[in-house]
């Protein structure tokens, strides 16, 4: 029995194989486990540090949206846009930006007429894996929302363009405004930006042949009409601001001068002073503008000074004694017909028109008639005031019922009417400019809800008036 109990107590002064493996077995489980943790919470806090990141470059990207907008609200254009610094200015570029691991794309989407949805997305690689971030706010054009205090306007600002020759008449579109001078003296048409209305700059100009007497703007295309004989229509394009160039001209058969010019789309409608065998009235298709061609016209021998179009019917102001609006149907075009024709009060001619719905205002000496174009083809006198001075050029807000109406009172150039009572349109407020001077030309713009004028002055051409 003592030789047994020495056996078994010497068996059990070592570990056995399996014990042995066993113990291996567990520290490996332990060792992976631990280090498993450690691998894992490095890439966990790496992981969260680079999400904590892609969110601020997401929200980065909106605030930074938010300032270009701040900018002018016609900036934000529908597309996905990469974000860039310039002069400590955020700018669009291209469809991304990289920063280091992350690519950020900003999509831009109109949400409704003065709103729009600012998605950033942002996706990275990196040592916490793939990710991606999204971050959506929207943008109000507010300038167009705030209400109006018209009832206190002032002027915002003014621009001096080269030489010495008095601005004319001027059309506005999104952040800019084209300026025309009465004069065969270059340069005589001008693109002036007034996304900073209180500090507009001249960033393009162009001498045209002959003298301008008119401009409005469609798409990419400025329509200047012109006195000259050979190119009463001149065609501008615009798209890259900076380095307006003439794309087209049209010459009108006779040598009558183009007064008046209006556009829809790609297709102009030109006024001319009086020609007793060619049309005053030219409608011509610029949808190629280097070669464009006249759809249809009207004669009718006397002065059509400037031309307003809803739909199938044009509505032209003249110098006639007795038809001083003339109301032309092009529903069955190329064939046109004289509607009603209005004899408004005395010889004066009526020199400047616009309208929107069922109204229109003309402007003949120092009259601003309303006329009512419930039945269009009929439209019927609705009201007269009679304005302190000339009335040069009217423009209207179809959003809130004003007009503003440009004309030559020393001491309030800038006349604001309400027109929310057709038959009874008030006098809201004025501006006097500075100096005595004539407010030639005016053009209303939605886009920053401020007026664009073309002043007399030769110091200062071009004028921005907005409320305060």
């Amino acid at each position: 029995m003592q030789k047994v109990w020495s056996i078994i107590k010497t068996g059990h002064t070592g570990f056995s194989l399996v014990e042995i493996l066993l113990a291996v077995t567990i520290f490996a489980l332990l060792a992976t486990a631990v280090i498993g943790a450690l691998v894992y919470g490095r890439n966990s806090t790496a992981g969260s540090g680079e999400h904590l990141q892609a969110n601020l470059l997401a929200d980065e990207a909106l605030e930074a949206v938010r300032n270009v907008r701040n900018a002018g609200y016609a900036n934000l254009t529908d597309g996905t846009y990469g974000l860039v610094q310039s002069g400590g200015v955020w700018t669009f570029s291209g469809t991304s930006d990289v920063n280091d691991i992350y690519t950020r794309r900003t999509t831009i989407a109109t949400s409704d007429t003065n709103r729009k949805t600012v998605t950033s997305n942002v996706t990275w690689s990196g040592v916490g894996g793939e990710g991606q971030t999204s971050v959506v706010t929207q943008l109000t054009n507010w300038a167009a929302t705030l209400p109006k205090l018209w009832s206190s306007p002032s002027q915002y600002g003014g621009v001096d363009t080269s030489g010495s020759i008095a601005g004319y008449k001027i059309a506005t579109a999104g952040s800019y405004a084209y300026l025309v001078r009465n004069s065969a003296t270059g340069p005589n048409f001008f693109v002036i930006n007034i996304s900073t209305p209180t500090s507009p700059t001249v960033v393009g100009s162009l001498t045209l042949a002959g003298t301008p007497t008119n401009v409005t703007v469609s798409g990419n295309y400025a329509y200047v009409s012109n006195s000259s004989s050979t190119s009463e229509l001149q065609i501008v394009n615009v798209t890259t601001p900076n380095t307006p160039g003439l794309a087209g001209t049209y010459n009108a058969p006779g040598s009558s001068a183009g007064l008046g010019v209006y556009a829809v789309g790609t297709t102009v409608y030109l006024a001319r002073a009086a020609n007793a065998a060619n049309n005053e009235f030219v409608v011509v298709s610029a949808a190629t503008p280097a070669s464009p061609v006249r759809i249809t016209g009207y004669n009718l021998n006397i002065t059509m000074n400037e031309v307003y179009v809803n739909g199938t019917i044009a509505y032209i102001a003249t110098g006639s004694d007795t038809q001083e609006l003339l109301v032309i149907n092009m529903a069955a075009s190329p064939t046109l017909t004289l509607g009603t024709a209005l004899n408004l009060t005395g010889t004066t001619d009526a020199r400047t028109i616009d309208g929107y719905g069922s109204m229109l205002t003309i402007g003949q000496g120092t009259a601003l008639y309303t006329v009512n174009l419930s039945n269009p083809s009929a439209p019927t006198l609705a009201s007269t005031m009679t304005m302190p001075g000339t009335v040069n050029d009217v423009t209207l807000d179809s959003t809130h019922g004003y007009a503003f109406v440009g004309t030559n009172y020393a001491t309030g150039e800038l006349q604001i009417i309400n027109m929310n009572t057709i038959t009874a349109p008030v006098t809201l407020s004025s501006v006097n400019m500075t100096g005595s001077l004539s407010l030639m030309g005016v053009d209303y713009n939605a886009t920053y809800d401020v007026v664009s004028g073309a002043s007399s002055s030769t110091t200062q051409e071009a004028v921005v008036f907005g409320p305060n």
